[in-house]
């Protein structure tokens, strides 16, 4: 079953590019993290090497899989738009204590770009971008 090749760029809606760049940031963001969870290892008192090492190795997977959610979402995919819904809700959840513990800032910095990213994900441009009809009636 042949699939159809990736819209034109010019048709892209800039929702799909701001869902994008959010997701990118996102996994740059987990890059970071991890890093900094493998410092800890080199510390003067490791708190938990493997602990350490094997929340490094899960952040770098989520940063993965966010780089490839943006990548296939830029591509005209509709797939990735269900699991970037779901990280964008976890977001929203994870923002929840900063503000009750007296650091909004982290909190907003959390929930805005979730927030712009679910709502962009059912604007009706993305949508449409995303559910491409195939030879057959049905969408990608």
């Amino acid at each position: 079953m042949a699939t159809d090749p990736a819209p034109h760029s010019s048709n892209r809606p800039r929702g799909v590019v701001l869902i994008a760049a959010v997701l990118v940031l996102e996994a740059v963001a987990l890059v970071v993290l991890a890093v900094g969870s493998l410092g800890t290892v080199f510390a003067a008192d490791p708190v938990s090497v493997g602990g350490s090492v094997f929340l490094a190795v899960l952040l770098l997977l989520v940063a993965a899989a966010l780089a490839v959610m943006a990548r296939k979402l830029v591509a005209g995919f509709r797939w990735p738009r269900s699991p970037s819904l779901v990280v964008q809700l976890f977001l929203v959840i994870l923002a929840f204590p900063f503000f009750s513990s007296g650091n909004p800032v982290i909190g907003l910095a959390l929930m805005v770009p979730a927030a712009a990213v679910i709502v962009t994900l059912f604007s009706k441009p993305v949508v449409g971008f995303t559910a491409r009809p195939t030879g057959d009636g049905r969408t990608l």
